[in-house]
């Protein structure tokens, strides 16, 4: 069941781990700004007290986007092993793999009541609530 579930979920949605860090191009405009200012300072085109003005708030923009870099490759590298294609692939995990692929897919399951009399297992009483 979660194998398909992830299979459905693939299909209808675009996958964020395919996508590239959409601000790599600002992160590398900063990081060019405080190359050009750095190059300007030695060149004595700009003053040292100068320099330190403008610096720190293009190193604390510099500073978030690497952070921000950091946490779109960490939820690609998630997406990406968050998931299995067979049922033999996930056989063959470790549990813990498993159990943190199953954790991932699903937030809930509800038993329904079996009602009265006898009382025999019957599978669809068992509803997966699915993330």
């Amino acid at each position: 069941m979660m194998l398909a579930e992830q299979r459905e979920r693939a299909a209808s949605t675009t996958v964020p781990g395919d996508e590239p860090w959409p601000n790599a191009s600002v992160l590398a405009d900063v990081e060019a700004d405080i190359a050009a200012l750095t190059q300007a300072a030695k060149a004595k085109e700009i003053t040292v007290s100068t320099l330190l003005q403008l610096l720190p708030d293009l190193e604390r923009r510099r500073d978030e986007l690497k952070l921000e870099r950091g946490r779109h490759s960490k939820t690609r590298q998630q997406t990406a092993s968050l998931s299995v294609d067979t049922i033999e692939d996930f056989r063959g995990l470790p549990i813990e793999r498993q159990q943190a692929l199953i954790l991932h897919s699903l937030s809930a399951v509800l038993i329904h009541p079996a009602g009265r009399g006898a009382r025999r297992f019957d599978p669809s009483l068992i509803e997966p609530v699915w993330h």
